[in-house]
């Protein structure tokens, strides 16, 4: 009997645990939120720019930016140029997007290991989208300069 008082017990406080981390993010796992921003679409890559307007003179770090995972395709297919570059780039296909969505958060770099969302894990966190508000584009694909 007393075994299985203690078992609820752990039961309870691991319940309780994971009803309190579901709550608040931690740095992992956001809540739903509005975005606006960039969003610079290329193959393998996929970075949005939180909060920017205009399209990035420089190519950003993706360090510093999120990998912007949006699903839902069809929506965007009239926005898409079937180009995938000249053979010296990748081109980017750049979108100012408002959106419903939720980041989640991934360690950065450090010497031992790599972290990160997106293809390599190259950046810092992903957003997914999960309600498109509106896109449009912000000029034809280009390259960015090595």
């Amino acid at each position: 009997m007393v075994t299985l008082a203690m078992n609820l017990t752990r039961i309870s406080v691991i319940a309780l645990g994971l009803a309190l981390s579901s709550c608040s993010d931690g740095g992992f796992n956001g809540r739903t939120q509005q975005f606006s921003g960039v969003w610079l679409h290329e193959f393998e890559g996929s970075t949005f720019v939180d909060g920017a307007t205009k399209v990035p003179t420089e190519r950003p770090d993706p360090r510093k930016t999120d990998y912007l995972e949006w699903r839902d395709w069809p929506r965007l297919e009239a926005l898409m140029e079937t180009s995938r570059g000249n053979g010296n780039c990748y081109t980017v296909q750049p979108f100012l997007v408002t959106f419903s969505g939720r980041r989640t958060h991934y360690p950065l770099y450090s010497e031992k290991r790599l972290g990160g969302a997106g293809h390599l894990g190259l950046w810092r966190s992903k957003v997914t989208v999960q309600r498109p508000i509106s896109a449009k584009r912000l000029g034809p694909s280009f390259c960015y300069e090595r």
